[in-house]
């Protein structure tokens, strides 16, 4: 398949996930909530880190992690608060990419100041987005190429928060999503990703759509087409998954109705709508109860099939949807196979570290090189047109 078919795929699915997503702003909220945490687990696991979404979210819900998760967990607690709130890449395209740039820096490591870009340098990266913001995943595409050969390719995590941002950017600018900006929230942040609501108006999780069956490479500058193939897989997934998250708000709708007296259950699940993964700590907290009964009402849910123990423990528990908890348990799978990928040591991430920094040294900053890329991505609109073209010739034969 050429890739303008490959891009009319992709879009026509993306269009179909967000048209169900604006119909329902409770499940739009639930599923980004969801589909947050993967990406940020899955986009630092892309980097060679050892990194489980069980293991984040632990950290994140009790503020301890596994040895070999905790500073992975951390990175991605850092990437995890942009993915929920981007910011405004058009309208303050410096801002933005400075607070993508400072989450997607490794921890312990210092950034090497060769490759910073220049303020000057940021809103080209966006307007190369923005030349195609009627075709959101182009858009991002663009920015993500423009960012990766501008940094020599020096962070990848943020190519890809760039990707999103630009993408959810490029959805309002069309008017296909509400303006979802929100101010930065300093006492939110320090709160931890888990707890800050989703102010995003993305469509397309690039580090999921790339580890759901299978890995692929993110290449922005190369990769369009094999992109976009796993994109389009990912999307269709979606589509079902969102038919099974409606499945379980009606669910808890349902058990809301059975509470009875004084039962305290209708605002738990009021805030399992918006929070799909909890500990006990989190319920005592936002319902102002006693551990037991935080334990108690947990305990209705589960035993409901409503809610889904994530931790095989008896302390340092949380809980999360059931459709969260499988999808979560696909992921540990994903990244498992990412380690076998790597040759199954801890010497292999640190080789292929190397070898794409001794890539990235051997890369110019030839803008000549950039208008080359940006050509071979206008020519998938290119054939996008031709695509659309030829599917509107049949129709009319047919009438």
């Amino acid at each position: 398949m050429d890739v303008g078919s490959l891009l009319l795929s992709a879009e026509t699915q993306a269009a179909r996930v967000e048209g169900i997503l604006l119909a329902d702003p409770v499940l739009a909220a639930l599923w980004r909530m969801e589909t947050s945490l993967l990406e940020a687990a899955a986009s630092v696991g892309l980097e060679g880190e050892r990194i489980s979404t069980q293991g984040m979210v632990l950290r994140l819900t009790s503020g301890t992690a596994m040895d070999e998760d905790a500073r992975a967990a951390e990175m991605a607690l850092k990437v995890l608060t942009v993915i929920r709130r981007p910011g405004d890449p058009f309208g303050a395209p410096v801002a933005a990419l400075r607070r993508i740039e400072a989450a997607a820096a490794p921890i312990g490591q210092a950034r090497d100041e060769g490759d910073r870009l220049e303020d000057a340098e940021l809103p080209l990266v966006v307007e190369a987005g923005r030349t195609w913001s009627h075709v959101p995943i182009l858009a991002g595409w663009r920015a993500a190429a423009s960012y990766a050969f501008r940094s020599r390719r020096s962070s990848p995590v943020a190519e890809r928060l760039v990707f999103m941002a630009v993408e959810g950017a490029a959805r309002h600018l069309q008017g296909l999503s509400p303006d979802r900006r929100v101010g930065r929230d300093e006492l939110d942040e320090r709160a931890g990703g888990l707890l800050m609501p989703a102010a995003a108006g993305w469509i397309v999780p690039p580090s999921v759509s790339l580890t759901r069956t299978g890995f692929r490479v993110w290449s922005p500058m190369t990769g369009l087409a094999t992109f976009l193939e796993a994109a389009t897989r990912s999307l269709s997934h979606d589509l079902g998954h969102l038919g099974t998250l409606r499945h379980e708000l009606a669910r808890l709708t349902a058990m809301t109705s059975s509470a009875h007296g004084r039962s305290r259950l209708g605002d738990l699940i009021t805030y399992l709508k918006t929070q799909p993964v909890v500990s006990s700590a989190m319920v005592m907290d936002h319902l102002g109860v006693t551990r037991r009964t935080a334990l108690s009402l947990i305990g209705e849910l589960v035993d409901a099939g409503c809610l889904s123990n994530l931790t095989a423990r008896s302390t340092s528990r949380f809980w999360a949807l059931p459709s969260l908890a499988a999808r979560m348990g696909q992921a540990r799978g994903a990244g498992a196979a990412r380690r076998g990928v790597c040759a199954g040591s801890e010497r292999s991430s640190e080789r292929m570290k190397q070898i794409g920094a001794s890539e990235r040294m051997k890369e110019g900053r030839d803008e000549g090189q950039l208008d080359r890329i940006m050509a071979d991505l206008d020519a998938a609109m290119s054939g996008l047109d031709d695509v659309v073209r030829r599917a509107g010739g049949r129709e009319r034969k047919e009438q």
